[in-house]
């Protein structure tokens, strides 16, 4: 009998053996009537049927084996127990006693004595595939892959053909990071039974946990026409649709998810997040707090919760969020990101600027900080620390045209044309429709002496932004021959 310690364990599969059975032939009825309600589903019946015939022969090895296995199945884990327990006193080299012992131990989370059991199966007999097959998948509830991995492989060397010992080696080996062989025992289950669901969803995460997610969506597609209505497959799906930008594909699926499996963190979060990236704010905003009830101090959700807030213009509303987020242990460089912000946005200047240098220094290697932090320095009017900043901030990161921009300004200020030139023209190249480097542009050229060339810029600027008042009155005054070039950040 097959054990359910795995998420992707399949159903109980009883393998019982008729030989050796004691009882005499009055009692055999009882007993077939047993196995055919048993075989039937009627397991209530299937009890009755062979407690008549234990009545007879309480001490039938073969009967309480199988009155042991059908207590499992109602489970009457503790019935189960004494079941077997009796049934290996009175033949103790009755390997399918032992096995299914070790289940209803494994069932009651006596882990230690169900290992114990399965290992006395497979000294009854070495090639006891179940025993080896249920011990593997005990060991990956205890966190002890290595010998998971090898009585998977025993198992799979005395029936190469089974699927649901390929697929839950699959899942060990997903679940302990070696993607590559888990593959490969999804592809060898996959081959015996392409339209294994679980197989199917299990791949579907793996290829999201490699960021293929076009193959995922193949693999969670086929498999939605065979459960249509699955919600971990819609998760899945929901999932793949997120991360292809497929937003409201996302939150179609995530919604019937979400309508199956309510206390589910993942299908909330995944939603709330998909809802957040088509603006519908408020409703991710139901979504993250439900998160928070799930998995109270959950950093992410917190994170998230007040950019949604934060969205909604709500900024003193998501500055306790981000707070708490950048308290814990292990702080994100987002929430310390989201945090300032907040600040600024509140009118809360000065804690925004002691949030920015916090961050910059626990976060050196941040991109965004050191760009937030430089932006500080450049409100206050401290340029030297501002491009001190804006440069380390392009040297883990040369694509931000904001960064470029303002470099562009101070050296433009400085009277270092040719430079002001260089990143002012990088920032376009990063965003071509960036009026502010555009017009700034236009102005370099012009102090440089590049009338025409300035020109251009002015009128691409008036282009994008027909209302742009510095580039209108540059464009103005230098048709008009007079006065001096606006620029701005």
């Amino acid at each position: 009998m097959r054990g359910t310690t795995l998420v992707s364990i399949s159903a109980i599969v009883v393998m019982l053996s008729l030989v050796g059975l004691c009882a005499a032939q009055q009692e055999l009825s009882d007993f077939q009537r047993g196995v055919q309600l048993y075989e039937a589903g009627d397991l209530q019946g299937a009890a009755a049927a062979f407690d008549a015939a234990l009545q007879k022969q309480p001490h039938d090895p073969v009967l309480l084996t199988w009155r042991g296995t059908v207590a499992l199945g109602l489970g009457e884990n503790e019935d189960a127990v004494k079941f077997l327990s009796r049934a290996v006193q009175r033949d103790p080299d009755s390997a399918v006693a032992y096995n299914n012992l070790g289940n209803a131990y494994s069932a009651l989370g006596r882990l230690a004595e169900a290992e114990r059991n399965y290992r006395l199966a497979i000294s009854k007999k070495q090639d006891y595939f179940d025993a080896h097959y249920n011990l593997a998948n005990l060991k990956v509830r205890q966190g002890d892959y290595v010998t998971a991995f090898n009585e998977y492989n025993r198992a799979l060397r005395i029936n190469p053909d089974d699927v649901d010992a390929h697929v839950n080696f699959g899942y060990a080996l997903q679940q302990y990071g070696d993607l590559a062989k888990a593959l490969r025992e999804y592809k060898a289950a996959q081959k015996l039974d392409p339209d294994n669901v679980l197989m199917l969803q299990n791949l579907g995460l793996l290829y999201l946990q490699q960021g293929d997610n076009e193959a995922a969506l193949k693999v969670y597609e086929r498999a939605l026409r065979l459960q249509p209505n699955s919600p971990q497959l819609l998760l899945g799906r929901g999932s793949a649709r997120y991360n292809t930008g497929d937003y409201q594909g996302a939150v179609a699926d995530l919604t019937q998810a979400a309508a199956k499996l309510p206390d589910n963190y993942a299908v909330h979060y995944n939603l709330g997040l998909a809802l957040g990236m088509l603006g519908r704010y408020a409703e991710a905003e139901t979504h993250f707090r439900r998160c928070l009830e799930i998995k109270p101090g959950d950093l992410s959700s917190i994170n998230n919760l007040g950019w949604v807030l934060t969205r909604q213009e709500r900024w003193k509303e998501a500055i306790p969020f981000f707070e708490q987020a950048v308290a814990a242990k292990e702080p994100m460089d987002t929430a310390y990101y989201n945090l300032a912000v907040a600040y600024e946005r509140s009118g809360q200047k000065e804690k925004a600027f002691q949030c920015w240098k916090t961050a910059a220094a626990k976060f050196p290697g941040s991109a965004p900080l050191l760009l937030g932090l430089a932006n500080a320095y450049m409100d206050r009017g401290d340029k030297d620390k501002a491009l001190t900043y804006y440069l380390q901030s392009l040297s883990i990161d040369d694509n931000s045209a904001e960064a470029h921009n303002n470099i562009g300004l101070i050296y433009f200020q400085r009277n270092n044309l040719t430079e002001a030139v260089v990143h002012f023209r990088r920032a376009i190249a990063l965003q071509p429709d960036y009026v502010y480097a555009i017009n700034n542009l236009g102005a370099a050229l012009e102090k440089q002496g590049n009338l025409e060339a300035a020109k251009r810029q002015y009128r691409k600027a008036l282009e994008i932004k027909p209302d742009y008042a510095p580039a209108r009155s540059n464009l103005q005054r230098l048709e008009q021959a007079a006065g001096s070039a606006q620029v701005s950040g």
